[in-house]
């Protein structure tokens, strides 16, 4: 089996992009999977209401206050696991992070409550984005509640998955030859990609690694109905472009990391249980 490389496309907080070769297509999708369900990251689990009379129900705003992202590079270092917490009681400061919610308008006031109003007793532990709307109160009204917040992984509900993509896609590759290709072919590839058009033009024939953040659907439907000469598209299987997009939970370098990790940890836990089977 050939080593495994990776390339790194693009990378920033939020979004990374890499180019995998030499894994096994299993491998790629374990991490693409461990990505949504196996990466902890905080999120607000209780919330005690203690005054609320805005038009939404208790429950609605303790949903809202639940699908919060909230920032968790720190608090994987500060806060035990899920698995250590089952038993804890609730506002355990080894398991859970206090958040503060208390806002109250005017007699001729309105206004739009937001996730940046809630306070954090740990600065670690805040909403990633401070304009979220919760809820809009009005004239004379009060909300006071306190949430806990508890590392989680995104098997046990979705508010705790630190991504909003993980994806994975086979190289697609295109061998072509403009003065081979019709005016039909070249008119559908320049309508869905302008920029794929003139790179074609420019070079004349050749073959094109089509690295770029792209959906290529609509480049396979050109290639099967409209180019029969002049271009062919395929799909490298041994070389797939991993897309990891963060909630801003956590950085998106970071959830790589720690899906590997908890892939590692699922694959050793097999060995164990195979190795104790063969013991008995």
């Amino acid at each position: 089996m050939a080593a495994m490389r990776v390339c790194l496309l693009e990378e920033s907080r939020e979004r990374l992009r890499a180019l995998v070769e030499g894994a096994p297509l299993p491998l790629v999708n374990a991490l693409r999977r461990a990505a949504y369900t196996d990466v902890p990251v905080m999120a607000i689990d209780y919330v005690e209401v203690f005054e609320n009379n805005t038009v939404l129900y208790d429950e609605i705003i303790a949903h809202r206050l639940g699908l919060l992202p909230l920032t968790s590079e720190e608090a994987l270092e500060k806060y035990k696991r899920p698995e250590e917490c089952a038993e804890a009681e609730l506002g355990d400061p080894d398991c859970y992070a206090v958040l503060r919610l208390e806002v109250e308008t005017g007699a001729n006031e309105e206004r739009m409550v937001y996730s940046g109003d809630l306070e954090p007793q740990d600065p670690d532990v805040r909403p990633v984005y401070p304009n979220m709307p919760i809820v809009l109160m009005a004239p004379e009204q009060r909300l006071r509640m306190q949430a806990y917040a508890r590392l989680g992984y995104g098997k046990e509900h979705a508010k705790w998955m630190p991504v909003s993509v993980a994806a994975h896609r086979y190289l697609p590759i295109v061998e072509f030859d403009v003065e081979k290709m019709s005016e039909e072919c070249m008119s559908c590839i320049e309508s869905a990609y302008p920029w794929l058009a003139e790179r074609l033009r420019s070079m004349g024939r050749g073959r094109l690694e089509l690295l770029e953040d792209m959906n290529s659907s609509a480049l396979y439907w050109c290639a099967r109905k409209k180019c029969r000469e002049g271009l062919r598209l395929r799909f490298d299987e041994g070389r797939f472009i991993v897309k990891i997009e963060s909630t801003g939970a956590l950085p998106a370098r970071r959830i790589v990391v720690e899906a590997l990790r908890a892939v590692a940890r699922k694959a050793e836990n097999l060995l164990a249980e195979l190795e104790g089977l063969r013991r008995e």
